[in-house]
């Protein structure tokens, strides 16, 4: 789900479009820059809110050695669209890349197309993006913004991953009730309700049973529950039915779902499951009580904390505190649909800006092509053969228990991995040409021997081999139209007005449902659906049904 600017910041949005504006669908930038040399700083502007890495970083010393290579990361500091709204609005300021996350970019004018580049300058790209080219141009009328960064696929995919949206809950918890089937949402309270009374501390602080992020953009984590406790899959902001033959968009906001689950939750938080702090701590107070072992469960995605605050638990030797999905409903006849078929992440990667000269960008889109050829990929992705993995006895690459314990270790991954760039680059997924997964931690062998005692207990309890098996074994293929959160309106429309005026609605009515007095709901959530109407929430669900008609046509409906 995607923040759009709202009040003051709106007028910096249209300076801002008027700014950028000037080359907007053109070629390569302007001309200028001197790139021909050996060397090349590239300048990017991130949201990954992570640290700087420091001088001695392994893997940017590989990239400075072999290409010439450097980067300067401008990281993400406060509010998202803010920062955004301030680069649009004084496009002479604009990095060579930006990490693309939503449109804005785009609107405002302030992207190159990179598809001529990538057909005149990038043949390993073109051949990566294959599969996802068709979609590539469709989304953006035939143009390219943005080079995906997930979600295109090398050979077959071997992935055991699961980092998308689950109650994710600690592995104490379930093996303290012999791993439980866990299918609905009112057993996993009350599971937690009876764990927190054993064990009030952890670590010698106050236990919290169930917290939710609302810092920032990542408040989507409140009002995503109830489209999967219905049993949708992540179309974003809504969900798709059919009625009389037709797909139908309806909003995940103010349907019969979203009172179902605020009302379940009124219950929970009258019964102190919920951290009352979840809807005043900013992102480094929600993250740092996950990291402290103290927080059984969470409504999240898992790439939001697997990387610094799970592997602090890691690193502190607290795994049973680490987690675990649950794909729970609201009750037993919802079939569960959590986990989907991987996607390209459309409109998402870098984009290249319209300050950065046509040379420049030329470099940058060579420089990219080299980088996704398998044996550069290899390196980012598996590190220096001999240092972080070598060739077993039966010739397969592996590693030691000391380097794999090393590389969940916060510091050594600051030190050694291009974290910043690898994350949001082109990069190869599923296979490399030796059947070899991309991503050594799916290698099968590595895949078991990395993992702990915590998890095979757990997997062999509920009789799985991963936790991506454990939210479903089978997901279902993705509909045609899938995933609806690939659709932004343009910012300054009524569409767009619409739904910025409908988070300041949520973000005012969602926690007072959750923490008011129960004989209060009612009356509090009629009131929310009033200002949900006021804020003319229908001009976004009407953009969005559009845009399923859209997609429909295009690429088909639910599969056969």
């Amino acid at each position: 789900m995607k923040k759009i600017v709202i009040g003051a910041l709106a007028a910096v949005l249209a300076l801002g479009l008027s700014g950028c504006n000037k080359d907007k669908g053109g070629s390569a930038g302007t001309s200028g820059g001197d790139t021909g040399s050996k060397s090349m700083n590239i300048s990017i502007f991130t949201i990954q809110q992570r640290q700087q890495p420091p001088a001695d970083n392994k893997m940017y010393k590989w990239i400075k050695d072999k290409f010439g290579v450097t980067f300067s990361f401008d990281i993400l500091v406060g509010d998202k669209d803010q920062k955004i709204g301030l680069l649009i609005s004084d496009p002479d300021n604009l990095p060579d890349l930006v990490e693309v996350d939503s449109p804005k970019f785009q609107e405002a004018g302030c992207l190159i197309d990179l598809k001529d580049l990538v057909e005149q300058y990038a043949p390993n790209l073109k051949k990566h993006y294959a599969p996802a080219w068709k979609q590539m141009l469709a989304i953006d009328g035939g143009h390219i913004y943005s080079l995906p960064n997930y979600g295109v696929y090398d050979g077959p995919d071997q992935g055991t991953y699961y980092n998308q949206n689950g109650f994710w809950i600690q592995k104490a918890v379930l093996k303290e009730y012999g791993y439980p089937e866990v299918k609905t949402v009112d057993q996993l309270f009350d599971m937690l309700e009876d764990y927190a009374k054993k064990y009030p501390t952890i670590e010698g602080m106050k236990t919290i049973p169930f917290s939710i992020i609302t810092a920032d953009w990542e408040a989507f984590n409140l009002w995503n529950p109830p489209n999967f406790l219905a049993g949708y899959p992540n179309d974003g902001n809504g969900h798709v039915v059919q009625e009389g033959g037709k797909y139908v968009y309806k909003d995940n906001f103010t349907d019969e779902n979203a009172k179902r689950w605020f009302k379940l939750a009124n219950g929970y938080f009258q019964r102190g499951l919920i951290d009352p702090e979840s809807f005043t701590d900013n992102r480094d107070q929600y993250y740092a009580k996950v990291a402290q072992g103290r927080v059984l469960c969470m409504f999240i995605q898992g790439w939001q904390f697997m990387n610094e605050a799970e592997n602090t638990l890691k690193t502190a030797g607290l795994y049973e505190r680490t987690y675990a999905p649950l794909p729970v409903v609201f009750d037993e006849s919802i079939k569960p649909h959590y986990r989907d078929i991987s996607i390209p992440n459309l409109q998402r990667g870098y984009g290249i800006t319209t300050k950065c000269p046509k040379d420049k960008a030329i470099a940058i889109i060579k420089f990219m092509d080299e980088m996704v050829k398998e044996e550069n990929q290899k390196m980012l992705q598996w590190g220096v053969e001999g240092e972080d993995w070598q060739l077993d006895d039966q010739g397969r690459p592996s590693r030691t228990p000391k380097q794999r314990a090393e590389q969940e270790d916060n510091n050594w991954i600051l030190h050694n991995k291009a974290t910043l760039w690898w994350e949001e680059a082109p990069k190869m997924e599923g296979s490399y040409s030796d059947g070899y997964a991309c991503a050594m931690m799916n290698i099968p062998w590595e895949f078991q021997a990395n993992a702990k005692p915590e998890d095979i207990e757990l997997w062999n309890a509920y009789g799985v081999a991963s936790y991506a098996a454990l939210v479903d074994k089978n997901p279902p293929a993705n509909a045609g139209w899938y995933p609806m959160w690939q659709l932004s309106p343009v910012d300054g429309s009524e569409a767009a007005l619409a739904l910025a005026k409908t988070e300041t609605v949520r973000r005012k009515y969602m926690p007072d449902m959750i923490k008011g007095k129960p004989a209060d709901f009612e009356k509090t959530w009629n009131e929310y659906i009033k200002e949900m109407d006021k804020a003319n929430l229908a001009k976004y669900v009407e953009f969005m049904q559009e845009g399923l008609d859209e997609r429909v046509r295009e690429f088909g409906g639910l599969p056969e």
